[in-house]
């Protein structure tokens, strides 16, 4: 009887935490990764300049972890209108074979965020001490420095409201200070933002009047089944297309805006599409400034089929 009492003993005995990356107050050194979406090298966290950022470091990839990375990606499309960047980060020995893989993954899942593999390998970026015995690093950072680190062994859906909620403090404390200026300066401040509010209610009253017109209509007894819906459009591609239509865009606010577009729909032959589809709608309800519409004209003679 004592054999198993002393099982029973050295199981209650809690476990060392495990450890993994930068701890709080330490710094998130900047490190580069390549982008699957946007098919290049790029240095997220030297581009975003101390913003606050959810980074999402993946060991080893399971359903369970899969379910977490949807939550997380929620929150960080969710949160982006308070500045929130994100970046889920796959750790891998054969760097090849993840750059084919992580595409089916992001599309089953249907990851918004951007998703890169870690050029440096399985231990990723050496600066960080990342630990192989967990299945995920998130940290959770701003200023780059770190505010919340979470080391888990086997993560699931069920970590997402702890480190929502450390996102949500480091959002509070990342308040931006009321705008200053001179007089012109905030004039010019408060057009823009009422343009831009503009445009999103145009926007929300096409979808509108587009869902009125395209539902369900009554069906007779011998008419055949509806089809299928159309695919929902990809998010991070809907955001790049919104930078074409804003009425203060200069000709360098637009053409950086299609050098990301261009990249980000490269290697896809289906946001291609999507992409051709977006700008026949945009331009046939006129929106967006005449630099803008120029731009979008020659970019649907350059995708549509």
């Amino acid at each position: 009887m004592r054999l198993p009492l002393l099982f029973l003993l050295m199981a209650a005995v809690p476990q060392d935490p495990k450890f993994s990356g930068p701890q709080k107050g330490e710094k998130t050194g900047a490190f580069r990764v390549f982008d699957v979406g946007a098919r290049k090298e790029v240095d997220y966290v030297a581009e975003w300049k101390g913003a606050p950022t959810l980074l999402v470091f993946i060991h080893e990839l399971s359903r369970p972890a899969a379910q977490l990375m949807r939550a997380l990606d929620d929150t960080g499309q969710i949160k982006q209108v308070r500045g929130l960047k994100t970046l889920f980060v796959s750790l891998s020995e054969d760097r090849d074979g993840a750059e084919r893989r992580l595409p089916q993954v992001i599309q089953s899942i249907q990851l918004k965020s951007p998703v890169g593999v870690s050029v440096d390998g399985k231990e990723g970026p050496g600066a960080y001490g990342l630990n192989r015995e967990v299945m995920m690093t998130v940290l959770v950072s701003r200023g780059d420095k770190v505010a919340a680190n979470f080391a888990i062994v086997s993560p699931n859906e069920t970590d997402a409201p702890r480190i929502r909620a450390a996102v949500d403090e480091v959002l509070k404390a990342a308040a931006p200070e009321p705008p200053a200026g001179t007089p012109e300066e905030l004039r010019a401040e408060l057009a823009r933002l009422r343009e831009e509010l503009l445009v999103l209610k145009e926007e929300l009253a096409a979808l509108k009047m587009q869902a009125a017109r395209t539902g369900p209509a009554p069906r007779r007894m011998d008419a055949p089944p509806p089809g299928p819906e159309r695919p929902k459009e990809d998010e991070r591609l809907v955001n790049h297309c919104r930078r074409l239509i804003q009425k203060q865009a200069t000709e360098e606010d637009i053409a950086a805006a299609v050098k990301d577009i261009e990249a980000y729909v490269a290697a896809s032959d289906d946001l291609k599409r999507q992409y051709a589809g977006i700008l026949g709608r945009v331009l046939d309800l006129k929106y967006g400034n005449e630099t803008g519409q120029a731009a979008m004209r020659q970019q649907l003679e350059k995708y549509k089929k």
